[in-house]
């Protein structure tokens, strides 16, 4: 691929630019549990993030508010906390990979930059204010503000949508093998994210 051939660079958000730690929020949750199943974090783990049927789906897709998710696990958690103090556990799971924000910095200007990414309301207003890399994007394409997850298709063709170019020109990074699974069955090009060197080396193969 020649450097003019590709034109957007499509970045996955968490465990690429921005590593996280869900368990964390599972083991300061069970803290504050009044529920006896839920003092075990891995039951709390599940219940919340399993694939199929975790209880964040709905709100990371849009089909519940921040007030209506917390008022849910509250109840269902039977959690003896309020939202104020719940902010924080849910929040603070996120650290800079700094060698890939320098990258995306490189880029500005050189090619389009968009986030594809799932997440929900309170972690992105959160990772926004406190992580000055993700306002180098162009465009910001999230899960909850479009209805679809990863890897459904729908959320790679609004990716499309904006980029205005065919899938061949998007280089899409992600560390879900899934996700990139799908991305490449849509004619995008693809890097399945494990580590710095592989990424650099993939990128030089695009003569970026």
């Amino acid at each position: 691929m020649t450097r003019d051939s590709l034109e957007v660079i499509l970045f996955d958000l968490g465990n690429v630019i921005l590593p996280f730690n869900h368990f964390q929020i599972a083991e300061k949750l069970s803290r504050f549990t009044e529920k006896e199943e839920f003092r075990d974090p891995r039951k709390i783990f599940s219940y919340l993030f399993d694939f199929q049927n975790g209880a964040v789906n709905p709100y990371e897709i849009g089909q519940l508010s921040t007030e209506q998710f917390f008022l849910s696990l509250k109840k269902e958690l039977r959690l003896s906390l309020p939202f104020e103090e719940f902010k924080p556990i849910w929040n603070d799971i996120f650290w800079e990979n700094l060698e890939v924000s320098e990258m995306v910095r490189s880029f500005k200007g050189k090619k389009r930059l968009g986030l594809l990414s799932n997440t929900n309301p309170l972690h992105f207003e959160y990772v926004l204010s406190k992580f000055p890399v993700i306002q180098l994007f162009d465009r910001w394409i999230l899960s909850h503000e479009v209805g679809f997850k990863k890897p459904a298709r729908e959320i790679f063709e609004r990716a499309i949508e904006w980029a205005g170019v065919s899938p061949d020109k998007i280089l899409f990074i992600d560390d879900m093998e899934s996700h990139v699974a799908v991305a490449s069955f849509l004619g995008f090009r693809t890097h399945h994210f494990i580590s710095i060197p592989m990424l650099k080396e993939e990128l030089s193969r695009f003569l970026i």
